[in-house]
């Protein structure tokens, strides 16, 4: 299997046009994976409303303010991503669709296809080690349960997931932060000539894996008190997935990564109903 994307390098600056048609698209629907984290929302907005000296904000009100956060990490995202990714060689099928660019390559449904295989198999994959490594957080933890990721999940949690950890993590994640990482590091190294070197692609893609990981340690701090091996845990485990969808981005296009970031999801919840049915 070749180690090189089979698209190359845009050298071609954007029209400001096709800039913000290409953002506004993929923008659309990063927004709709932000919205359905607002279930959620509504339970975080009630508990911080409860607490001692907690904001004195009508629920929907604290819902939007807490929503801001991943709204300007998605506009961030998009932006540069847009900007950058082409100019590396990182594709969007949905960007170029609506820039009017057309690429010969592998057929879609195929890629397609094999990210959704790549994505069932890291979630399996992840659902062991998780199950692996759980026994040995030590005593730091009440309830390990909360830390397992194929805890019982609801439809509309694995929705969420679909939603804004398929799409709206992998515009922030993937879009903008690896390609802003791939096109330093190739402006430096490689003063902007030629296809970014094999090195410098995979240092975008770990970059971003651990920063990925990294940024789901607030979610475990919500639920459990951090430790080191708490931590080195999740974000290990969210950075092998990270790692994945990089390299799909790499090789194939942002769709990919984001259709085996979905079905990693898919994997938790049917992993879930698996073990729940076993134990009856």
């Amino acid at each position: 299997m070749t180690t090189t994307p089979a698209h190359t390098t845009e050298s071609a600056e954007l029209s400001a046009g096709s800039y913000w048609r290409a953002s506004l698209a993929l923008f659309a629907p990063g927004l709709v994976g932000i919205l359905s984290l607002l279930p959620m929302m509504r339970t975080t907005a009630e508990s911080i409303r409860a607490m001692p000296g907690g904001p004195d904000l009508p629920t929907p009100a604290l819902q939007a303010v807490l929503l801001i956060n991943p709204l300007v990490l998605l506009l961030a995202g998009v932006g540069v991503g847009t900007a950058l990714a082409p100019r590396v060689g990182l594709r969007s099928h949905l960007a170029e669709l609506v820039r009017g660019v057309r690429r010969r390559g592998r057929p879609i449904p195929t890629e397609l296809a094999r990210a959704m295989a790549a994505g069932a198999l890291t979630g399996i994959a992840l659902v062991v080690l998780d199950a692996l490594s759980l026994p040995m957080m030590g005593g730091g933890v009440d309830d390990p349960s909360v830390l397992d990721v194929s805890r019982p999940r609801s439809l509309s949690m694995t929705l969420t997931g679909i939603l804004y950890g398929g799409i709206t993590e992998e515009l922030i994640s993937r879009w903008g932060l690896m390609s802003l990482v791939v096109w330093i590091l190739w402006r430096v190294a490689q003063r902007g000539q030629d296809r970014p070197r094999p090195w410098i692609a995979w240092s975008g893609i770990v970059v971003a894996a651990v920063l990925f990981g990294a940024g789901h340690l607030g979610a475990v701090a919500a639920e459990v008190a951090l430790t080191p091996l708490i931590v080195a845990r999740t974000v290990a485990l969210n950075s092998i997935g990270g790692v994945v969808f990089g390299w799909l981005f790499w090789r194939y296009s942002l769709e990919s990564a984001m259709v085996a970031h979905a079905m990693v999801h898919v994997a938790f919840t049917l992993a879930s109903w698996v073990l729940f049915l076993m134990s009856y």
